[in-house]
């Protein structure tokens, strides 16, 4: 099992291959790694510290954290001499710490990538005086990086003001984006049909989705809701739970193949409370879908409201069940924008020309020594 951040990760291991580079994915995730090898990317499996909750009275135990730190600074030390790299990109929080200081050490240069980590949590009260030491001591190593790479401008608002980053130079937008894939999957999807992709979780909004197309469902009796995906066991049982008293709606669980569940369903949905930049959200404008949004985080950096889709406001159950009704009712002018969203996907979020024009710059060292 892996997400958005993984998958990212794997895309970009790929894009660097391409450019001749020899990417090395250091993760503890073991899905992540089963995927990197079956790709045939080199993959090494990283210590993991299980205790990520160091809030209240857990902050007498924050010695045997910072000792972790050491242990893993030394592992990664390791890894650097073994692997030799010129540059690292890191994306957790334990690694912002550690491999920051090893490669500092060793004069690797460090990138950081932020998949939504710094909002979700890595940061919380980190303003406070006694109260986050973890995320002040990532703050402070922040200024040892080379880039600090912000997936949307909305990610990069919220670092510089909870961070009070105003001195930090090194931060940048590149925008998440996703390959083009459009012809391998194109289909004609059921009419009616509308699907999520994402884990199952209450800030996910699929407790809004379920109870906004119970109600579509009462006028349009032929509709459906795929919803492919998963998550802790309570969440996926309240759910499961929630949906059976409307027919039509189908759990599917986790899917290898988002992009095929994507091309089947004719209307996508994302109902999030937050959101960095959802690749499932790329996914949708790639494969050109109808797309119903929350206006929050990265969402409207993507779906322009009334142009390349419709966006409304999280946990609102009516204006969602609206903006569905909306989409079954309004053929024409949803075919119109599902093309808008085909072609702002390849305006601004393909990720071969992200890459190239934003990304490889950063990776080419030897290229700014010439």
């Amino acid at each position: 099992m892996y997400g958005g951040g993984e998958t990212y990760q794997l895309t970009l291991a790929e894009e660097l291959e391409q450019h001749g580079f020899t990417p090395v994915i250091v993760s503890s995730s073991i899905g992540l790694l089963e995927e990197a090898r079956r790709r045939k990317i080199k993959a090494v499996k990283a210590p993991f510290h299980k205790r990520q909750n160091w809030s209240g009275a857990k902050n007498l135990l924050l010695p045997q954290y910072i000792i972790w730190q050491k242990k893993l600074k030394k592992w990664y030390e390791k890894i650097f001499a073994e692997y030799k790299p010129a540059v690292i990109n890191v994306q957790s929080r334990d690694d912002w710490i550690a491999a920051t200081m090893a490669a500092k050490k060793m004069g690797v240069r460090v990138l950081w990538t932020d998949h939504m980590d710094f909002r979700s949590w890595v940061l919380t009260n980190v303003d406070i005086k006694y109260k986050n030491f973890i995320g002040k001591w990532i703050l402070k190593c922040a200024h040892d990086v080379y880039r600090i790479i912000m997936i949307s401008d909305s990610e990069k608002k919220y670092f510089q003001r909870i961070a009070m980053a105003k001195v930090l130079n090194n931060i940048v937008v590149i925008r998440n984006g996703v390959r083009d894939k459009y012809k391998e999957y194109m289909t004609s999807p059921q009419s009616g049909s509308f699907c999520y992709v994402g884990r199952i979780v209450d800030y996910k909004g699929v407790g809004e989705l379920i109870a906004a197309f119970s109600e579509v469902k009462k006028t349009y009796s032929e509709a459906t809701l795929s919803i492919y995906g998963t998550g802790e066991a309570e969440f996926v049982d309240k759910y499961m739970k929630m949906a059976e008293c409307c027919d039509g709606i189908r759990f599917y669980g986790h899917t290898n193949g988002p992009l095929k569940a994507i091309a089947e369903n004719e209307i996508f949905v994302l109902p999030s409370y937050i959101e960095g930049l959802s690749l499932s959200l790329l996914d949708a404008i790639m494969m050109g879908k109808k797309i119903i949004a929350s206006d929050v985080g990265g969402n409207p950096e993507v779906v322009i409201d009334g142009e390349t889709g419709l966006l409304v406001p999280s946990r609102d159950v009516k204006k969602l069940k609206e903006a569905m009704l909306w989409m079954l009712e309004n053929k024409k002018e949803a075919n119109t924008m599902a093309r808008n969203a085909r072609n702002r996907y390849i305006k601004d979020f393909n990720f071969d020309d992200i890459f190239a024009k934003q990304m490889l710059p950063l990776y080419n060292i030897e290229k700014e020594e010439e």
